[in-house]
């Protein structure tokens, strides 16, 4: 029985050690797909403004004349217009919820 503990023991410990062991791999793995994330989040954000930007001007069709000479804006220029700014607060919303995930990890 007194061989028998010392081996449990040193059976326990090594046990122990090898699981402390690899969690930092786990956790450099978390770590570096956080990074990745947060990085193609941070492009895709980029990307979404940069449409939005991009696209403020109407498209053929989308002012309509109005009575007093001018033009207005038509239904289908204010959805595309809501459809990327939606677009824009959808990105940054992954965006920041990867940037929390990745900042936690660290």
């Amino acid at each position: 029985m007194r061989r028998l503990v010392p081996a449990l023991l040193a059976f326990v410990f090594i046990a122990a050690a090898s699981t402390a062991m690899a969690q930092p791999t786990n956790r450099s793995a978390e770590l570096d797909k956080a990074v990745e994330d947060t990085r193609t989040a941070y492009l895709a954000l980029q990307d979404a403004e940069k449409r939005r930007n991009e696209e403020i001007e109407s498209l053929p069709g989308e002012r309509q004349g109005s009575a007093a000479g001018g033009s207005r804006p038509t239904d289908e220029y204010r959805g595309r217009q809501a459809q990327l700014e939606m677009d824009v607060v959808l990105a940054r919303r992954r965006y920041e919820a990867a940037l929390k995930r990745w900042n936690d990890l660290k």
